[in-house]
């Protein structure tokens, strides 16, 4: 614990600041909950409908995944930088080749020698 009081941390400027940006993220949490919901519907059926899923919808996820954990970030005060639209869109990030098998499967040559 720091050794200020809590009256001096009432006075904190930065606090009071941070305070209507963290409602205005918490409702950009939200919503962002709404759209991905959204876009894992369409995904689900676009998915069943053609075999595979739809590539600029990937991406969107993507980006929605990362912006939520910006967010998520910001409201846990794990960081002072301020998610979209203070800072840059999330990039996208590559998805899994398959997502049902581990990146590194384990080498079974060695589990079948003594068999």
């Amino acid at each position: 614990m720091s050794s200020t009081s809590i009256k001096e941390r009432l006075k904190d400027e930065s606090y009071w600041l941070r305070l209507p940006f963290m409602v205005l993220f918490f409702l950009a949490w939200k919503l962002t909950e709404l759209v991905l919901i959204g876009v894992i519907l369409v995904q689900v059926v676009y998915r069943l409908v053609m075999g595979e899923p739809q590539q600029q919808l990937q991406q969107f996820g993507s980006q929605l995944t990362v912006y939520a954990y910006q967010l998520f970030r910001y409201l846990t005060f794990n960081t002072d930088t301020k998610p979209f639209p203070f800072s840059e869109w999330p990039e996208t990030e590559q998805p899994d080749s398959n997502p049902y098998m581990p990146h590194n499967p384990p080498d079974d040559s060695d589990s079948t020698a003594g068999h």
